[in-house]
């Protein structure tokens, strides 16, 4: 414990690095003093002991496990999905090996020196194989390993399923170079949930994080010597090389520092719970990350040599708050996490925020709110108040936009609001059963829907143009140039309304799979002036303003959703996979699954396409490709948002956030 004067705990946060995306995992190259971090967005950072971001790099793949030798030179990865692969880097993020995973692939061990790297799986196989990729051994268990560990001063391994057993393993040699021939020496019931495994130096000192259960300590032979219970859920326990201490952090928040017979030295409550935990070898401090994407270094004797100290420091999520006093703001490895531009009281229930409906208007950009009792208010961009809308009645809520317009609708009336004249009225019309509703006051006026199959076109004023009884349901409705309007029905036709309401079919498609339907982006710019999507045979098509089919694109994926935001329309899976056409059916952008269909697209000041998406506290900004372009993290629960080319808004709790288009993040 060389270079420290008092064996007094005094913990200090020496640094906070904040992640791009939402921090996912991280891993510790104890002996190099380097670490390895990469988040949802597939980005990869390694950092050294003093919080300074030595390498950064995005991985082709989502990263369900990573792992770092100890010394640092070797660092594995294994990819999501099927056709997952499992890459081997050295220290500067250059691909050594690259090469399949295997199927259903769950975690990665690498021993301390960089020689050996574990894979386990689903399966209940763990494949062993060299550092240049080659197999060097495989072990079979009864029941699928979870967690495995390397003792690093023997050729012993310690593995855990999640449930019901805890083994010890020798590493054999094998006949031939580079291999191994791995051997269980013993096997134990553990009659509890294991979320973390670790050992000491010399594997003396065994550490099942098993929640409930505590933390149960075993020896290399297998014999448990007890447990320490801190009084929360524990799901992680770390020893220092000796086993002299130990950190374990909670499911409630806390992390606390206790010695080899279980005195807890010191504990603490952070905001949020850590997702991963390391402690330096000498146990002069530890590290830990939250789901947020915050990583801290905390000294556990005060400011150490090097810890970083005067720089940075700032707990997740805990508004800067030091174990020890005093606040800093925290690093960011990219710049990425922002306050909102401004915030505004917006609802007076969990209810209303719930089911509140948003939208943002082009010219002026506003941000309208529709939530019940049929309460619209709107707000400028710069979060002043402009008022409220018309009182409606009816059932649901509808919100519509167009270039200096608003309309909300139930499923009776529909108020309609002139947003450059500062002029609302409600349009004075009888409906029965609004289902869908477009508008375009300025050249069309407004179509609608009733009761799914009488369609009709009517001006502001509520004066009907036509109306026109259907055989069959109405899917999806748009408005066109030049007066025309198109629809698809349930029998899977392409109806095409001229400005007087006369009807045609346009295309025919299967009735089973009724196709999507929108205005082409930039209409006036080329023959193609509605795009459809049918969703289960995965097909993209351009019609030209009589319906005909110009171009037909097929999808890799059953579409869930079809919208357009400027020059681009965008197809979209229910599992967030996303490609971005023009009008001439070009991929101009894709991106790959997000894991949520709640999103939203839109474009930047330089016409690049972006999604907008919700994962827990988070509200990310990204592009296709994955890039974050900015995030904001909710200390309140985050509710609907909306997307439009002036910004983003989101609730945040009962608020309502605004984040313009074209801003730097700031720090938080």
């Amino acid at each position: 414990m060389s270079g420290r004067s008092s064996t007094k705990l005094e913990p200090e946060q020496a640094w906070t690095v904040l992640t791009e995306s939402p921090l996912k995992g991280l891993a510790f190259a104890y002996e190099a003093g380097r670490i390895l971090a990469w988040d949802e967005g597939s980005q990869l950072y390694l950092l050294n002991a003093q919080g300074e971001t030595l390498c950064m790099s995005r991985a082709p793949q989502q990263i369900v496990a990573g792992a770092v030798s100890a010394e640092g030179s070797l660092i594995a990865l294994v990819g999501e999905g099927g056709d997952g692969s499992l890459v081997l880097l050295n220290a500067d993020f250059e691909i050594e090996v690259e090469r399949p995973a295997p199927f259903e692939a769950t975690f990665l061990a690498i021993d301390p020196h960089g020689r050996f790297v574990a894979v386990g799986s689903r399966g209940g196989a763990v494949s062993f194989l060299n550092r240049y990729g080659g197999p060097a051994g495989r072990l079979e268990t009864i029941q699928p390993v979870a967690h495995l560990a390397f003792v690093p001063d023997r050729p012993f391994l310690v593995g855990a399923a999640a449930f019901g057993m805890l083994a010890g393993v020798e590493l054999n040699d094998a006949r031939g170079p580079g291999r191994l021939d791995p051997e269980i020496a013993w096997q134990d019931r553990l009659l509890s949930n294991v979320g973390r495994l670790a050992v000491s130096g010399d594997g003396s000192m065994v550490l099942a994080s098993c929640f409930t259960h505590g933390i149960q300590r075993f020896d290399l032979r297998g014999r448990n010597e007890g447990s320490y219970h801190l009084g929360g859920t524990v799901s992680h326990a770390v020893p220092d090389f000796p086993g002299r201490t130990i950190a374990a952090a909670t499911l409630e928040g806390e992390i606390a520092i206790m010695n080899s017979a279980g005195n807890v030295r010191w504990r603490d409550r952070l905001a949020r719970p850590p997702i991963a935990l390391e402690i330096d070898p000498l146990g002069r401090y530890v590290i830990y990350g939250h789901s947020t994407g915050e990583i801290v270094r905390l000294d556990l004797f005060g400011a150490g040599p090097g810890s970083g100290k005067g720089r940075t420091g700032s707990a997740a999520g805990d508004g800067g708050r030091r174990a020890g006093g005093g606040t800093t703001a925290p690093r960011t490895a990219t710049g990425s996490v922002r306050r909102p531009d401004w915030t505004t009281r917006a609802v007076s229930s969990e209810e209303q925020a719930e089911t509140a409906v948003m939208a943002i208007t082009e010219d002026p950009p506003c941000v309208a709110m529709f939530t019940s009792p049929h309460r619209l208010e709107l707000f400028s961009a710069t979060g002043e108040k402009l008022g409220r809308g018309p009182e409606v009645t009816g059932v649901g809520r509808i919100l519509r936009t167009a270039p200096g317009w608003l309309a909300a609708a139930t499923d009776r009336s529909i108020a309609l609001m002139d947003l450059r004249r500062s002029t609302q009225r409600r349009v004075d019309v009888s409906l029965v059963e609004l289902t869908h509703l477009v508008i375009r006051p300025d050249s069309f006026g407004l179509a609608t829907v009733q009761e799914r199959d009488r369609v009709g076109r009517l001006t502001p004023s509520g004066r009907w143009i036509w109306k026109q009884e259907l055989r069959s349901p109405v899917e999806d409705l748009a408005i066109g140039p030049e007066g025309f309007a198109a629809l698809t029905t349930n029998e899977g036709e392409l109806l095409i309304f001229d400005p007087a309401g006369e009807s045609s079919v346009g295309a025919r498609f299967d009735p089973a799979d009724p196709p999507l339907l929108i205005e082409a982006p930039d209409a006036s710019q080329s023959g193609v002036v509605w795009i459809s999507l049918c969703r289960r045979s995965q097909t993209l098509s351009g019609h030209e303003l009589r319906g005909r089919v110009v171009w037909t694109r097929n999808l890799a994926w059953e579409g869930w959703s079809l919208s357009r935001s400027g020059p681009f329309a965008f197809a979209a899976a229910a599992d967030g996979r996303v490609q971005a056409f023009d009008r001439t059916g070009t991929v101009a952008a894709e991106g790959a699954a997000s894991g949520t269909a709640n999103e939203a697209f839109t474009i930047d000041e330089r016409n690049v396409p972006l999604r907008i998406i919700r994962k827990g506290v988070h509200l990310i900004c990204m592009t296709l490709d994955g890039r974050v372009r900015w995030r904001a993290v909710g200390e309140e629960t985050l509710g609907p948002f909306t997307a439009g080319t002036a910004g983003v808004a989101a609730l945040f709790g009962q608020s309502l956030a605004w984040f313009a288009t074209g801003k730097e993040p700031a720090q938080r």
